[in-house]
């Protein structure tokens, strides 16, 4: 059983969450209970892995520790990032995916962090896995109202494109998901969620709770770009993909990005004087305390 007053400890003072869905104590809840399955999903680009990944492994790693019986997986959906890209590109995505759950294990081991990994194509060769995706996207393709929904999970440019896929990758993200009982992701994805809830209903099968952490930000940017860049604000770049908005020189990759460039990031980075506004040299700091942490094996009364 989870010590209650260090599991509320957790959930109203950890600066790296934002919000839940459909509600905080919902999300409580299970986590008392325990015997849950968690989530954490990650496409990604040939970049490289982005601090904020490490954020997410981090994060669902304490909520392995504050229990018995929990289990999350990181899922590496590299069927996922083949969806929407040239034929010539999907062997080379599909290769990456393989050297970045090596990557994700190495760190993994480097952390002694009690999560496991899986590539999406490993997981849908399971056939009740199949035969919920094809549920999912038969629901999707009945519904305009889902479909309606959806279109606030992609781009304006690419909602044409997702309308004539029927929100292929909408369907199996949400199908895959349906397979857990927590979700941890970025706010972007209560999008996903709340249209989840509205398809588990359909197909009368339980749903499961999101836990949403901060939103992530660009580092070495001043205050004007994200006045310029209201989305951005609100949802802040893909944390799995260093790419995101072309930002790549604005993120920290593991092993790549170098010291002095941190450093200069950190410097130029805008820091708020009050709360509620973008703070990313606050987020890093948040990260690199926790993983501070696990490097020494940390227990979780250490942790808080």
């Amino acid at each position: 059983m989870f010590p209650p007053m260090k599991l509320d400890r957790l959930l109203d003072e950890n600066k790296m969450i934002q919000s839940y869905f459909p509600s905080k104590q919902g999300v409580i809840n299970m986590l008392k209970k325990g015997h849950i399955k968690i989530l954490y999903g990650e496409t990604y680009d040939l970049l490289g892995i982005t601090i904020d990944s490490l954020k997410y492994y981090l994060f669902i790693s304490v909520l392995c520790k504050m229990g018995a019986h929990i289990k999350s997986t990181i899922l590496i959906a590299d069927t996922a990032s083949t969806i929407n890209t040239s034929s010539g590109d999907t062997n080379t995505i599909l290769e990456e995916g393989k050297r970045r759950l090596d990557q994700v294990n190495e760190i993994i081991k480097k952390y002694h962090l009690p999560i496991c990994t899986q590539l999406m194509s490993e997981l849908y060769k399971e056939h009740p896995v199949q035969e919920l995706i094809q549920h999912v996207q038969e629901v999707v393709a009945q519904s305009t109202e889902i479909q309606s929904m959806l279109q606030k999970t992609v781009l304006q440019n690419r909602v044409r494109q997702e309308d004539k896929a029927v929100y292929r990758y909408a369907s199996e993200a949400i199908a895959t998901a349906l397979l857990f009982d927590l979700k941890v992701g970025p706010p972007r994805e209560i999008f996903y969620d709340k249209v989840a809830l509205l398809i588990a209903n359909k197909l009368k099968r339980k749903s499961y709770s999101s836990i949403y952490l901060t939103p992530t930000y660009p580092l070495g940017l001043d205050f004007v770009y994200f006045l310029t860049h209201p989305e951005i604000e609100e949802f802040g770049l893909t944390p799995y993909k260093a790419g995101s908005n072309k930002l790549q020189e604005q993120r920290i990759i593991l092993g790549k990005t170098s010291f002095e460039k941190v450093n200069e990031l950190m410097q130029t980075s805008f820091v708020p004087k009050q709360a509620g506004l973008p703070n990313p040299v606050e987020d890093l700091n948040a990260i690199v305390r926790l993983a501070k942490h696990f490097l020494k094996e940390a227990t979780y009364e250490t942790i808080l």
